[in-house]
């Protein structure tokens, strides 16, 4: 609401003054930039085979589980009330790791991710402060807090060509 607020003031004192009829206001669709660039596919690719991984390992888990439990049901009444209750300690260690690996691997899909958008955020920060400088605008905006303006003002698409272009630049 304040990040509103604060718009519509920058909007009505540009509108006012000598300036606003130079004034250039422009928008961007971060979400689209970020899953359509070259940079933000491999962040994606990186994140996937992060998870597959963990998936791997939680899966392993799963089938011990399973295991466990299959013997449980098949021999629980003809062992020993020791061997059983060992069993069944067994049978909660393992949920209990199997829950902490899910935590866990969420958590580092979290952080990694965070931190990989990070990088594409400021990465188009610094694009969009050269684009503004060479071409006049006052204002680029993030689509997210955007009631409505013109589609002429959509600069996604030419942001992310140069956003690609740059990465391919900065690999070689």
């Amino acid at each position: 609401m304040r990040k509103i607020f604060f718009l519509i003031i920058i909007i009505s004192v540009a509108a006012f003054s000598a300036q606003a009829a130079e004034l250039k206001i422009g928008y961007i669709d971060f979400q689209k930039i970020v899953s359509q660039s070259e940079q933000g596919k491999q962040a994606m690719k990186t994140l996937d085979s992060i998870e597959n991984a963990k998936n791997a390992l939680i899966n392993d888990k799963i089938e011990q589980i399973k295991k466990l439990e299959e013997e449980l049901t098949k021999q629980g009444a003809v062992l020993n009330l020791e061997t059983k209750e060992k069993k069944q300690a067994d049978h909660e260690r393992l949920m209990m790791e199997y829950q902490k690996m899910r935590r866990d691997r969420d958590e580092e899909l979290k952080k990694n991710e965070a931190e990989l958008i990070q990088k594409i955020v400021l990465d188009v920060r610094k694009l969009l402060a050269k684009i503004s400088e060479e071409e006049g605008y006052a204002v680029i905006l993030n689509e997210a807090g955007i009631a409505y303006i013109r589609p002429e003002s959509d600069m996604t698409d030419r942001v992310l060509k140069l956003f690609n272009e740059s990465s391919v630049n900065v690999k070689k």
